[in-house]
């Protein structure tokens, strides 16, 4: 759980979770939004202007923020913004339409988490060259610390770091098959006319949302006190902290 991580770090190290909570906000906030603006803009190219019309496709945070979706997405790790409007009944092609919208959301956050993970790879390879950064046994180690490049270098760290969780943890999240994420809207798009699962979601699909929060955070956090993880959104990004933690090491060891 993201906002956890700044907490804890303010007992041993301020300045480090200050620069975490800043990274994790400038993450977030662009993350969410992207992924709003995306169904929008995408509906718009196959023909809805009701985005458009409702002066939703910009890149002005206040017109996408959603408060408790940015609360669930500090202390959960996923959330939400305020939702797009859509109205398929414009669209020149239903189907491709309703596809190419529900997906673009998620494409938005694995292009993001991509960008994230570049630029990771060359920021590492920028301050390895320069010295900064050596391979030590366990990963990656400072080699000088001068304040100012030591929190640059923790800054951006953070940043890309999040940029990869939080995007790969939304795309994740969103293609889940339950009423109203983007993965139920590609199975309602395939699946037959009065589809029993469709009607079933659309009558129960926000509670087994709820209930699947519920699960793999709260409870999934209670659970971690006993020795049991069942929270599959942190595991998901501590798959990708492991990737991105063996990239370094690789790149950091060839410089």
């Amino acid at each position: 759980m993201l906002i956890y991580q700044v907490i804890n770090g303010l007992r041993s190290d301020w300045a480090g979770a200050l620069l975490m909570l800043l990274a994790l906000i400038l993450t977030i906030l662009p993350a969410i939004m992207m992924h709003e603006l995306a169904h929008g803009w995408v509906a718009y190219l196959n023909g809805d202007f009701t985005a458009k019309l409702a002066g939703r496709l910009t890149l002005d945070p206040r017109k996408h923020f959603d408060i408790l979706g940015t609360i669930m997405m500090l202390v959960v790790g996923f959330g939400w913004a305020k939702p797009v409007p859509v109205d398929s009944r414009n669209f020149r092609n239903y189907k491709k339409g309703m596809l190419t919208t529900a997906l673009a959301g998620v494409t938005a956050n694995l292009i993001m988490a991509l960008i994230a993970f570049v630029s990771l790879c060359a920021l590492t390879a920028i301050f390895a060259s320069s010295g900064t950064l050596v391979a030590t046994a366990n990963g990656v180690g400072i080699y000088t610390q001068p304040a100012a490049a030591y929190n640059a270098y923790r800054f951006f760290y953070y940043w890309c770091t999040y940029g990869v969780t939080v995007n790969m943890t939304l795309f994740l999240f969103n293609l889940v098959p339950l009423y109203p994420l983007d993965g139920f809207r590609v199975v309602e798009t395939l699946a037959k006319p009065d589809n029993a699962f469709v009607r079933f979601n659309y009558r129960y699909g926000n509670f087994l949302l709820i209930g699947v929060i519920l699960i793999f955070t709260v409870f999934g956090y209670i659970a971690s006190y006993i020795g049991v993880n069942i929270d599959i959104f942190s595991r998901w990004q501590g798959l990708f902290i492991d990737l991105i933690e063996v990239v370094q090491s690789a790149i950091v060891g060839g410089a």
